[in-house]
Order: structure tokens, then sequence, then C-alpha cells
């Protein structure tokens, strides 16, 4: 019988929860499938809604036109595709949450904030 910490899902390894360079492991790795799935869903919604408005040929049925609905059938897909991106907006959150609340202890092991070029100058001096 496997143990509880042998456990993986899609966004849950078992090394996640144990250090923090795992987890900070583990965020990158959510944030980028749940971004690279938010793009595929949107590709595909588009691909979807020009299939679909190019099958009815100008038909109206029950009062909708095959654009309206074409809309129908891949504007949930689109929402899909909005909420994949929001959820990787909230773990990139997270993320940057936990540096700020846990900084003592991270830099106690020597975690040193990733550092960006961008800096705002007066014009004069770079």
């Amino acid at each position: 019988m496997a143990g509880i910490n042998d456990q993986r899902g899609i966004f849950t390894g078992a090394d996640a929860l144990t250090d923090n360079v795992a987890l900070s492991h583990w965020f990158n790795e959510t944030r980028r499938i749940l971004h690279a799935a938010a793009l595929e869903l949107g590709v595909t919604a588009s691909e979807l809604d020009a299939r679909l408005r190019a099958v009815s040929g100008g038909v109206v049925i029950g009062g909708l036109t095959g654009r309206a609905r074409a809309r129908q059938v891949a504007k949930p897909i689109t929402h899909a595709s909005d909420a994949l991106v929001v959820a990787s907006q909230y773990i990139v959150t997270a993320s940057t949450r936990f540096e700020a609340v846990y900084l003592p202890e991270l830099e106690a092991v020597g975690h040193r904030p990733r550092k960006t070029d961008f800096r705002f100058t007066d014009g004069g001096g770079r």
C-alpha cells in the first residue's frame, strides 16, 4: 500500500512541500503548466469558433446565425482559458508572497531574491 507521500497528481508532486527549493520548483512548474494549458484552450476556442462558423454557411436556425451558434460552443472554452490564466497569476502571487513572508528563513539558508536588471534612473547617469 502506497504511503501518502507517494501520491502524485498533475499539480502536487510528493516533494512539493518538503523544502523551499522543491516548493519553488512546484510554483514554477504549476505556473508553466497552467499557462500552457490556457494558451492551448484559447487557440482551440478560436479554431473551433472559426470552423463552426463555416459549417452553417449563413443558415439561421432557431433564430441564431452560424456565428451566434459557434460562439455559444466556443465561449465556454474561452472562459476556461481565462480561468487558467487567473489560476496561473494566483500561483505567481503565492510564490512571491512565500518569498516575502519567509524571507528571514530563506536568507538564513542562503537564498537570495532574484534581481532584475530593470531600474529607474534620473536620466543623467547610467
